[in-house]
């Protein structure tokens, strides 16, 4: 595989999981990164930012311990598929 398609299914990985968590996602088109929130979120203390490029999680310091917990999640989660691919 090239680091390209390594990248995309390390991403594609991470979004089932995400998803598997009862998060939606919303791309913002520009490439970079994806927003991950649930069903009912009207702020954005709620949702996490995945950087598709670093492949991490990013939230806000004052979001709640839920989502920075989830956040955690899915940052092991990508690291354990980097791991896969390495």
């Amino acid at each position: 595989m090239t680091k390209k398609e390594i990248k995309n299914a390390i991403n594609k990985a991470v979004y089932q999981y995400a998803e598997s968590l009862g998060y939606n996602m919303s791309d913002d088109n520009d490439g970079s990164s994806v927003t991950f929130y649930k069903d009912g979120c009207r702020k954005a203390d709620d949702m996490i930012d995945y950087h598709r490029s670093y492949q991490e999680t990013c939230v806000l310091n004052w979001a709640s311990d839920e989502i920075k917990a989830d956040a955690k999640l899915i940052d092991a989660f990508a690291e354990n598929q980097k791991r896969m691919y390495a």
